[in-house]
Protein backbone atom coordinates (compact mmCIF):
# COMPACT_ATOMS: atom_id res chain seq x y z
CA UNK A 1 0.00 0.00 0.00
CA UNK A 2 1.32 3.49 -0.86
CA UNK A 3 2.39 5.77 2.01
CA UNK A 4 -0.38 8.39 1.55
CA UNK A 5 -3.05 5.67 1.67
CA UNK A 6 -2.32 5.01 5.37
CA UNK A 7 -3.06 8.66 6.07
CA UNK A 8 -6.31 8.30 4.17
CA UNK A 9 -7.31 5.32 6.34
CA UNK A 10 -6.52 7.18 9.56
CA UNK A 11 -8.50 10.26 8.52
CA UNK A 12 -11.43 8.11 7.43
CA UNK A 13 -11.59 6.48 10.89
CA UNK A 14 -11.54 9.88 12.58
CA UNK A 15 -14.28 11.25 10.38
CA UNK A 16 -16.54 8.22 10.75
CA UNK A 17 -16.23 8.40 14.51
CA UNK A 18 -17.63 11.94 14.60
CA UNK A 19 -20.35 12.00 11.92
CA UNK A 20 -23.47 10.03 11.26
CA UNK A 21 -23.25 10.12 7.45
CA UNK A 22 -19.81 9.60 5.86
CA UNK A 23 -18.56 12.01 3.21
CA UNK A 24 -18.61 10.81 -0.36
CA UNK A 25 -14.87 11.32 -0.79
CA UNK A 26 -12.15 11.50 1.86
CA UNK A 27 -8.55 12.40 1.10
CA UNK A 28 -5.64 13.21 3.40
CA UNK A 29 -6.40 16.94 3.59
CA UNK A 30 -9.93 17.20 2.18
CA UNK A 31 -13.43 15.84 2.72
CA UNK A 32 -15.98 16.23 -0.09
CA UNK A 33 -19.76 15.71 -0.01
CA UNK A 34 -21.93 14.92 -3.02
CA UNK A 35 -24.99 16.03 -1.02
CA UNK A 36 -23.97 19.68 -1.49
CA UNK A 37 -21.06 19.42 -3.92
CA UNK A 38 -18.56 21.17 -1.64
CA UNK A 39 -15.37 20.14 0.17
CA UNK A 40 -13.69 21.02 3.47
CA UNK A 41 -9.95 21.29 3.94
CA UNK A 42 -7.19 22.71 6.12
CA UNK A 43 -8.05 24.38 9.42
CA UNK A 44 -11.77 24.31 8.69
CA UNK A 45 -11.64 20.53 8.28
CA UNK A 46 -9.65 20.27 11.53
CA UNK A 47 -12.29 22.30 13.38
CA UNK A 48 -15.22 20.50 11.74
CA UNK A 49 -13.80 17.08 12.67
CA UNK A 50 -12.90 18.04 16.25
CA UNK A 51 -16.22 19.76 16.97
CA UNK A 52 -18.98 17.31 16.18
CA UNK A 53 -18.55 16.84 12.44
CA UNK A 54 -21.72 16.58 10.39
CA UNK A 55 -24.18 16.32 13.30
CA UNK A 56 -23.15 19.62 14.89
CA UNK A 57 -21.98 21.66 11.92
CA UNK A 58 -23.84 20.24 8.93
CA UNK A 59 -22.72 19.89 5.33
CA UNK A 60 -20.55 22.57 3.68
CA UNK A 61 -22.61 25.03 1.61
CA UNK A 62 -19.83 27.02 -0.05
CA UNK A 63 -16.18 27.03 -0.94
CA UNK A 64 -13.78 29.08 1.14
CA UNK A 65 -14.32 32.74 0.29
CA UNK A 66 -13.21 36.18 1.40
CA UNK A 67 -15.94 38.13 3.15
CA UNK A 68 -16.35 41.43 4.97
CA UNK A 69 -17.26 40.80 8.61
CA UNK A 70 -18.74 42.89 11.40
CA UNK A 71 -15.42 44.50 12.36
CA UNK A 72 -15.05 45.96 8.86
CA UNK A 73 -12.20 43.61 7.87
CA UNK A 74 -12.11 40.80 5.33
CA UNK A 75 -11.51 37.19 6.39
CA UNK A 76 -11.53 33.77 4.77
CA UNK A 77 -14.83 32.07 5.66
CA UNK A 78 -16.79 28.97 4.74
CA UNK A 79 -20.51 28.35 5.20
CA UNK A 80 -22.06 25.19 6.62
CA UNK A 81 -25.67 24.32 7.40
CA UNK A 82 -25.32 25.31 11.07
CA UNK A 83 -22.28 27.61 11.18
CA UNK A 84 -20.03 29.98 9.31
CA UNK A 85 -16.40 29.24 10.06
CA UNK A 86 -14.03 32.21 10.02
CA UNK A 87 -10.25 32.05 9.83
CA UNK A 88 -8.72 34.60 12.24
CA UNK A 89 -4.93 34.40 11.76
CA UNK A 90 -4.46 37.04 14.46
CA UNK A 91 -5.51 34.43 17.06
CA UNK A 92 -3.44 31.49 18.24
CA UNK A 93 -4.87 28.00 17.64
CA UNK A 94 -7.40 26.68 18.44
CA UNK A 95 -9.07 30.11 18.38
CA UNK A 96 -7.84 30.95 14.90
CA UNK A 97 -11.13 29.39 13.73
CA UNK A 98 -14.23 31.13 15.11
CA UNK A 99 -17.93 30.86 14.36
CA UNK A 100 -19.80 33.67 12.61
CA UNK A 101 -22.23 35.86 14.55
CA UNK A 102 -25.35 33.95 13.50
CA UNK A 103 -26.96 34.18 16.93
CA UNK A 104 -26.83 37.96 17.13
CA UNK A 105 -28.16 38.33 13.60
CA UNK A 106 -31.10 35.92 13.93
CA UNK A 107 -31.96 37.25 17.42
CA UNK A 108 -32.23 40.85 16.22
CA UNK A 109 -34.18 39.78 13.10
CA UNK A 110 -36.74 38.13 15.34
CA UNK A 111 -37.18 41.23 17.48
CA UNK A 112 -35.23 39.93 20.45
CA UNK A 113 -34.61 42.40 23.26
CA UNK A 114 -31.03 42.88 24.43
CA UNK A 115 -32.25 44.27 27.75
CA UNK A 116 -30.40 42.76 30.74
CA UNK A 117 -32.05 40.55 33.35
CA UNK A 118 -31.26 39.80 37.00
CA UNK A 119 -28.94 36.98 38.10
CA UNK A 120 -30.62 33.63 38.76
CA UNK A 121 -29.56 31.26 41.54
CA UNK A 122 -27.56 28.27 40.37
CA UNK A 123 -26.67 29.84 37.01
CA UNK A 124 -23.63 31.66 35.68
CA UNK A 125 -24.41 35.36 35.19
CA UNK A 126 -22.65 37.46 32.54
CA UNK A 127 -22.71 41.15 33.49
CA UNK A 128 -21.32 42.02 30.04
CA UNK A 129 -24.72 41.27 28.49
CA UNK A 130 -26.86 40.84 31.59
CA UNK A 131 -27.95 37.23 30.98
CA UNK A 132 -27.73 33.86 32.70
CA UNK A 133 -26.44 30.51 31.48
CA UNK A 134 -27.04 27.15 33.13
CA UNK A 135 -28.00 23.52 32.73
CA UNK A 136 -27.31 21.61 29.52
CA UNK A 137 -26.52 24.77 27.57
CA UNK A 138 -23.83 25.80 30.06
CA UNK A 139 -22.34 22.29 29.89
CA UNK A 140 -22.24 22.39 26.08
CA UNK A 141 -20.88 25.96 26.03
CA UNK A 142 -18.04 25.09 28.42
CA UNK A 143 -17.14 21.83 26.66
CA UNK A 144 -17.00 23.30 23.15
CA UNK A 145 -14.93 26.46 23.35
CA UNK A 146 -16.97 28.72 25.62
CA UNK A 147 -16.64 32.47 25.19
CA UNK A 148 -14.07 32.36 22.39
CA UNK A 149 -16.27 30.18 20.18
CA UNK A 150 -19.82 31.21 21.01
CA UNK A 151 -19.56 34.63 22.63
CA UNK A 152 -21.73 35.95 25.46
CA UNK A 153 -25.39 34.96 25.92
CA UNK A 154 -27.81 37.47 24.38
CA UNK A 155 -30.98 36.00 25.88
CA UNK A 156 -32.28 33.74 28.59
CA UNK A 157 -33.26 30.15 27.79
CA UNK A 158 -36.59 30.33 25.95
CA UNK A 159 -38.97 28.63 23.53
CA UNK A 160 -38.55 29.77 19.93
CA UNK A 161 -39.47 28.50 16.50
CA UNK A 162 -37.15 26.96 13.93
CA UNK A 163 -36.96 27.15 10.15
CA UNK A 164 -40.17 25.14 9.83
CA UNK A 165 -42.27 27.98 11.27
CA UNK A 166 -44.13 28.41 14.55
CA UNK A 167 -45.07 24.70 14.70
CA UNK A 168 -41.37 23.82 14.74
CA UNK A 169 -40.43 24.86 18.28
CA UNK A 170 -37.37 24.28 20.49
CA UNK A 171 -35.92 25.19 23.84
CA UNK A 172 -33.16 27.58 22.75
CA UNK A 173 -30.71 30.21 23.93
CA UNK A 174 -29.09 32.90 21.81
CA UNK A 175 -25.40 33.73 21.92
CA UNK A 176 -23.38 36.18 19.86
CA UNK A 177 -22.13 33.45 17.52
CA UNK A 178 -24.77 30.73 17.75
CA UNK A 179 -28.23 29.68 18.81
CA UNK A 180 -28.08 26.56 20.99
CA UNK A 181 -31.10 24.25 20.62
CA UNK A 182 -32.20 21.35 22.80
CA UNK A 183 -33.38 18.37 20.72
CA UNK A 184 -35.08 15.87 23.06
CA UNK A 185 -35.25 13.29 20.25
CA UNK A 186 -31.45 13.04 20.59
CA UNK A 187 -31.45 12.69 24.38
CA UNK A 188 -28.81 10.23 25.54
CA UNK A 189 -26.50 11.03 22.61
CA UNK A 190 -23.83 13.75 22.22
CA UNK A 191 -26.28 15.57 19.92
CA UNK A 192 -29.03 16.57 22.34
CA UNK A 193 -27.73 20.13 22.01
CA UNK A 194 -27.19 21.39 18.47
CA UNK A 195 -26.49 24.70 16.79
CA UNK A 196 -29.37 26.33 14.91
CA UNK A 197 -29.42 25.49 11.20
CA UNK A 198 -29.17 29.03 9.79
CA UNK A 199 -26.25 28.64 7.40
CA UNK A 200 -28.32 28.66 4.19
CA UNK A 201 -30.33 31.65 5.39
CA UNK A 202 -27.32 33.83 6.21
CA UNK A 203 -25.42 32.72 3.08
CA UNK A 204 -28.36 33.72 0.86
CA UNK A 205 -28.49 37.12 2.56
CA UNK A 206 -24.75 37.69 2.26
CA UNK A 207 -24.95 37.05 -1.47
CA UNK A 208 -27.39 39.99 -1.74
CA UNK A 209 -25.02 42.41 0.01
CA UNK A 210 -22.32 44.28 -1.87
CA UNK A 211 -20.65 47.66 -2.17
CA UNK A 212 -21.33 50.53 0.21
CA UNK A 213 -24.78 49.20 1.14
CA UNK A 214 -23.34 45.82 2.07
CA UNK A 215 -20.52 47.36 4.08
CA UNK A 216 -22.91 49.58 6.06
CA UNK A 217 -25.35 46.74 6.71
CA UNK A 218 -22.75 44.21 7.83
CA UNK A 219 -20.76 46.55 10.08
CA UNK A 220 -23.57 48.60 11.69
CA UNK A 221 -25.64 46.42 14.01
CA UNK A 222 -28.19 49.16 14.67
CA UNK A 223 -28.89 49.66 10.95
CA UNK A 224 -29.08 45.89 10.47
CA UNK A 225 -31.57 45.49 13.31
CA UNK A 226 -33.78 48.31 12.02
CA UNK A 227 -33.85 47.21 8.38
CA UNK A 228 -34.22 43.47 8.93
CA UNK A 229 -33.33 40.96 6.23
CA UNK A 230 -32.39 42.03 2.69
CA UNK A 231 -35.12 41.11 0.19
CA UNK A 232 -33.17 41.66 -3.01
CA UNK A 233 -29.83 42.87 -4.29
CA UNK A 234 -29.26 46.59 -4.78
CA UNK A 235 -30.33 48.02 -8.14
CA UNK A 236 -29.84 51.33 -9.92
CA UNK A 237 -32.99 53.12 -11.09
CA UNK A 238 -33.89 56.62 -12.33
CA UNK A 239 -34.02 58.92 -9.33
CA UNK A 240 -34.28 62.55 -8.30
CA UNK A 241 -33.72 64.60 -5.16
CA UNK A 242 -34.86 68.05 -4.06
CA UNK A 243 -33.76 69.74 -0.84
CA UNK A 244 -36.19 71.86 1.19
CA UNK A 245 -35.95 74.19 4.14
CA UNK A 246 -36.86 71.37 6.51
CA UNK A 247 -36.15 68.17 4.66
CA UNK A 248 -35.80 66.36 1.35
CA UNK A 249 -37.96 64.70 -1.29
CA UNK A 250 -36.69 61.60 -3.11
CA UNK A 251 -38.16 60.05 -6.27
CA UNK A 252 -37.80 56.35 -7.06
CA UNK A 253 -38.43 56.11 -10.78
CA UNK A 254 -38.88 52.37 -11.22
CA UNK A 255 -41.93 52.34 -8.93
CA UNK A 256 -42.93 56.02 -9.16
CA UNK A 257 -42.67 56.45 -5.40
CA UNK A 258 -41.92 59.77 -3.72
CA UNK A 259 -40.53 59.85 -0.18
CA UNK A 260 -41.06 63.03 1.81
CA UNK A 261 -38.30 63.18 4.44
CA UNK A 262 -39.26 65.83 6.98
CA UNK A 263 -36.49 66.86 9.38
CA UNK A 264 -32.91 68.05 9.14
CA UNK A 265 -30.01 66.78 7.06
CA UNK A 266 -29.27 64.09 9.63
CA UNK A 267 -32.61 62.50 10.55
CA UNK A 268 -36.36 62.96 10.76
CA UNK A 269 -39.78 61.46 10.02
CA UNK A 270 -41.53 60.35 6.85
CA UNK A 271 -44.67 62.22 5.86
CA UNK A 272 -47.07 59.38 5.07
CA UNK A 273 -49.94 58.99 2.62
CA UNK A 274 -52.81 58.23 4.97
CA UNK A 275 -55.28 57.38 2.20
CA UNK A 276 -53.01 54.75 0.67
CA UNK A 277 -51.60 53.84 4.09
CA UNK A 278 -48.02 53.96 2.80
CA UNK A 279 -44.85 55.75 3.90
CA UNK A 280 -44.46 57.08 0.35
CA UNK A 281 -46.66 58.91 -2.15
CA UNK A 282 -47.44 57.61 -5.62
CA UNK A 283 -46.19 60.01 -8.28
CA UNK A 284 -49.23 60.72 -10.50
CA UNK A 285 -47.87 63.78 -12.26
CA UNK A 286 -47.81 63.52 -16.09
CA UNK A 287 -45.48 65.30 -18.48
CA UNK A 288 -46.97 68.58 -19.74
CA UNK A 289 -49.27 69.07 -16.76
CA UNK A 290 -49.37 72.81 -15.96
CA UNK A 291 -48.01 73.83 -12.54
CA UNK A 292 -50.47 75.26 -10.06
CA UNK A 293 -50.61 79.02 -9.65
CA UNK A 294 -49.70 80.33 -6.23
CA UNK A 295 -48.15 83.36 -4.55
CA UNK A 296 -44.47 83.95 -5.14
CA UNK A 297 -42.19 82.22 -2.59
CA UNK A 298 -39.85 84.21 -0.33
CA UNK A 299 -36.57 85.45 -1.88
CA UNK A 300 -34.07 82.64 -2.36
CA UNK A 301 -36.79 79.99 -2.03
CA UNK A 302 -38.72 78.08 -4.70
CA UNK A 303 -41.99 76.25 -5.21
CA UNK A 304 -41.24 72.67 -6.37
CA UNK A 305 -42.53 71.56 -9.76
CA UNK A 306 -43.41 68.35 -11.56
CA UNK A 307 -44.15 65.31 -9.36
CA UNK A 308 -42.53 66.82 -6.28
CA UNK A 309 -44.65 69.94 -6.68
CA UNK A 310 -47.89 67.98 -7.05
CA UNK A 311 -47.27 66.02 -3.84
CA UNK A 312 -46.04 69.18 -2.07
CA UNK A 313 -49.35 70.93 -2.82
CA UNK A 314 -51.79 68.03 -2.62
CA UNK A 315 -50.20 65.43 -0.33
CA UNK A 316 -51.81 66.96 2.68
CA UNK A 317 -51.52 64.28 5.27
CA UNK A 318 -54.77 62.57 4.26
CA UNK A 319 -55.61 59.97 6.88
CA UNK A 320 -58.13 57.51 8.20
CA UNK A 321 -60.44 58.84 10.90
CA UNK A 322 -58.75 56.90 13.70
CA UNK A 323 -55.24 58.14 12.90
CA UNK A 324 -53.63 61.11 14.66
CA UNK A 325 -53.29 64.32 12.60
CA UNK A 326 -50.46 64.22 10.08
CA UNK A 327 -48.62 67.30 8.80
CA UNK A 328 -49.12 68.60 5.31
CA UNK A 329 -46.11 67.83 3.13
CA UNK A 330 -45.81 71.55 2.34
CA UNK A 331 -46.09 72.63 5.97
CA UNK A 332 -43.54 70.10 7.10
CA UNK A 333 -40.92 70.63 4.40
CA UNK A 334 -41.22 74.35 3.70
CA UNK A 335 -40.00 75.75 0.38
CA UNK A 336 -37.39 74.23 -1.92
CA UNK A 337 -33.83 75.55 -1.81
CA UNK A 338 -33.22 75.13 -5.58
CA UNK A 339 -35.51 75.80 -8.55
CA UNK A 340 -35.34 72.23 -9.91
CA UNK A 341 -34.70 68.73 -8.65
CA UNK A 342 -31.42 66.92 -9.26
CA UNK A 343 -31.80 63.82 -11.41
CA UNK A 344 -29.38 60.93 -10.90
CA UNK A 345 -28.98 57.17 -10.97
CA UNK A 346 -30.42 56.16 -7.62
CA UNK A 347 -29.00 53.01 -6.00
CA UNK A 348 -31.67 51.39 -3.85
CA UNK A 349 -32.00 48.14 -1.92
CA UNK A 350 -35.16 46.69 -0.40
CA UNK A 351 -35.18 45.21 3.11
CA UNK A 352 -37.87 43.70 5.30
CA UNK A 353 -38.52 46.98 7.12
CA UNK A 354 -37.32 49.67 4.72
CA UNK A 355 -34.81 50.73 2.12
CA UNK A 356 -31.28 51.99 1.61
CA UNK A 357 -31.04 54.84 -0.93
CA UNK A 358 -27.92 56.54 -2.25
CA UNK A 359 -27.25 60.26 -2.30
CA UNK A 360 -26.38 61.82 -5.68
CA UNK A 361 -22.66 61.96 -4.88
CA UNK A 362 -22.70 58.42 -3.32
CA UNK A 363 -21.02 59.82 -0.21
CA UNK A 364 -24.06 59.23 2.00
CA UNK A 365 -26.85 56.68 2.41
CA UNK A 366 -30.45 57.34 3.39
CA UNK A 367 -31.76 54.66 5.75
CA UNK A 368 -35.54 54.83 5.26
CA UNK A 369 -37.63 52.80 7.73
CA UNK A 370 -41.24 51.68 7.26
CA UNK A 371 -42.47 51.10 10.81
CA UNK A 372 -46.08 50.29 9.87
CA UNK A 373 -45.61 46.57 10.53
CA UNK A 374 -45.01 47.31 14.21
CA UNK A 375 -47.78 49.81 14.79
CA UNK A 376 -49.87 52.37 12.97
CA UNK A 377 -48.53 53.71 9.70
CA UNK A 378 -45.34 55.65 10.34
CA UNK A 379 -41.72 55.85 9.32
CA UNK A 380 -38.47 57.69 9.78
CA UNK A 381 -35.16 58.24 8.07
CA UNK A 382 -31.50 58.76 8.85
CA UNK A 383 -28.79 60.09 6.54
CA UNK A 384 -25.45 58.37 7.21
CA UNK A 385 -22.24 59.79 5.77
CA UNK A 386 -20.07 56.92 4.56
CA UNK A 387 -16.46 56.74 5.77
CA UNK A 388 -13.73 57.08 3.12
CA UNK A 389 -12.84 53.76 1.48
Amino acid sequence: MRRHSWRTVILTVLLLSSIAVPPTTVRAAEACFQETGFCIQGRFLDYWTANGGLARNGYPLSVERRELLEDGKEYIVQYFERVRMELHPENAAPYDVLLGQFGRRIFTYRGGSLSPTDPLPGQHYFPETGHNLGGRFLTYWQANGGLAQFGYPLSEEQIDYGLGGVADRYQVQYFERARLEYHPENEGTPYAVLLGQFGREILAEQDLLAGDFGRLYVTDERVRARLGRPRAAAVEVPGALLTFERGTMLWRGDQHHIYALCGDERAGQLVVDGYARTVYFLDTWVEGQAPAEEPAPPPGRYSPQRGFGKIWREGSGARAAFQPPLPYVRDCLGYALTPAELGYRLAIQDFAHGWLLSSPDRRAVYVVIDASAKCCISGDYERIVLPPR
